[in-house]
């Protein structure tokens, strides 16, 4: 028939049972925790990537920004050396390169701005006598609007980009 069970024995297991619910609806409670960690873990890396997408948005923005003025810098470095190399006497500055005549120079150097910058004003070129008699003080603005500035509600003036050279021709 099998082995007699003591009177104890019931009374063990009735006492286990209790244990073995709470530990049992523990589980049950616990169940999703995992869950929770993954979504948690997601999120935080989700986070990451977003900040290193922005990152490398931002990095483009400012390669395309030194392109620009880069762009900028070699177009009045070359107006620059025309006017060394052109005749430098203070008459002959203003009448070929001042944006106010709008000599030969200047119109040559206004189009070569507007095919190489995006969205450019037409420069501004101030030809002033120097502060010796052989000198000629030249101020070369050059102005454009980033592709990506394209905001409609700045004021035009917030949206240009601007670089901007005081030179000196001739001798001091």
């Amino acid at each position: 028939m099998g082995i007699p069970r003591s009177p104890r024995v019931p009374a063990m297991i009735a006492a286990d049972a209790p244990v073995r619910q709470v530990s049992r609806s523990r589980r049950l409670m616990q169940q999703g925790s995992y869950l929770l960690e993954a979504l948690i873990a997601i999120l935080i890396v989700a986070i990451g990537v977003l900040g290193v997408v922005g990152l490398y948005v931002r990095s483009i923005q400012n390669v395309d920004d030194a392109k620009f003025r880069g762009e900028a810098a070699l177009l009045v470095n070359t107006l620059v050396g025309q006017m060394w190399t052109s005749d430098t006497s203070f008459a002959s500055l203003q009448a070929k390169f001042d944006s106010g005549i709008g000599g030969a120079g200047y119109t040559e150097f206004a189009a070569m701005v507007a095919q190489r910058m995006p969205n450019s004003v037409p420069p501004n070129v101030v030809v002033a006598a120097g502060s010796t008699l052989t000198s000629t003080d030249v101020l070369i603005t050059v102005q454009w609007i980033h592709p990506g500035d394209n905001d409609p509600l700045l004021p035009a003036p917030l949206k240009y980009r601007q670089y901007q050279v005081n030179a000196t021709i001739g001798s001091n």
